[in-house]
């Protein structure tokens, strides 16, 4: 250093960075050791994970979900049943002159019993016919718009339908009602004539029976009314968009709805093969 010089001395610059290039250890092991090390066991988690997830989707297979597709499917063709009942009003016995063997069939025009069919069979008919090519169209085989044009005209059907069923079933109940009305008159007054039990007339066991079948009747007649009014209720909230307590409300009527019609199959399956017994 020159001591005539005006520029102040130097103070010498310390390092920030360690001179020995040794790594600093923990333990037996470096940093990058550990990192190696942490690396490798959260790979071998990873893989762990991966077999664990694998065993789990092996032991709980995930549920099978049907689409709407294949839930429709189920109901196509429904409209054979009212076709069928159309065609067999399209025979008709003609014996006017002719004895009955020797009586023959003259069948009428398809379209002349078409459009002479009772009015809830030919709703039915449409409304099947409407189902099935709104199905169609969730398939493919036909436009969109023209399959939610007929899935509209078929909940429409289906709601005029329910409402003509609600009113047929309401006067038949009504018929019923009377008829157990007059025989239960005809039993009051038999009864306070003063007949016993062994001195009953073959009239008064028969409106017994009668009186029986009227009231099975009548409460089948009731489950039909309330599978109507499940009915009316899920196809009003696809025809109006009600949109309040729209899913519990459909899951509810629908699963009823299935219950019911299954009792009535069953029953009526269950009568037909007693008659074919007997």
């Amino acid at each position: 250093m020159n001591p005539l010089s005006s520029h102040p001395p130097r103070s010498p610059r310390t390092s920030t960075v360690s001179s020995s290039s040794a790594i600093h250890v923990y333990g037996n092991q470096s940093i990058y050791q550990s990192a190696e090390v942490t690396a490798s066991t959260e790979d071998k988690k990873e893989e762990l994970d991966e077999s664990e997830v694998e065993e789990i989707h092996e032991s709980n297979p995930l549920p099978i979900r049907v689409s709407r597709e294949e839930v429709k499917l189920l109901l196509l063709f429904n409209w054979l049943g009212p076709l069928t009942a159309i065609r067999a009003q399209q025979s008709v016995p003609y014996s006017a002159e002719i004895s009955m063997e020797k009586s023959k069939k003259t069948s009428r025009p398809f379209l002349h019993t078409l459009l002479y069919a009772p009015p809830p069979v030919l709703l039915e008919l449409i409304h099947a016919f409407a189902d099935d090519a709104a199905t169609l169209s969730l398939l493919g085989l036909f436009g969109k718009k023209f399959g939610e044009r007929a899935g509209r005209f078929s909940d429409w059907c289906w709601f005029i339908s329910t409402l003509v069923g609600l009113v047929e079933n309401g006067v038949e109940r009504q018929m019923i009602g009377n008829l157990q009305h007059d025989i239960e008159t005809r039993l009051y007054s038999e009864s306070m004539a003063g007949t016993t039990a062994k001195s009953r007339p073959k009239g008064t066991k028969l409106d017994e029976k009668e009186l029986s079948r009227l009231r099975k009747q009548d409460h089948w007649l009731q489950i039909s009314r309330a599978k109507l009014v499940m009915d009316l209720i899920f196809v009003s909230y696809d025809l109006f968009n009600i949109r309040r307590f729209k899913e519990s409300a459909k899951t509810f009527t629908g699963l009823t709805a299935a219950i019911l019609s299954s009792l009535k199959l069953y029953h009526g399956q269950y009568n037909t093969i007693l008659k074919k017994l007997m």
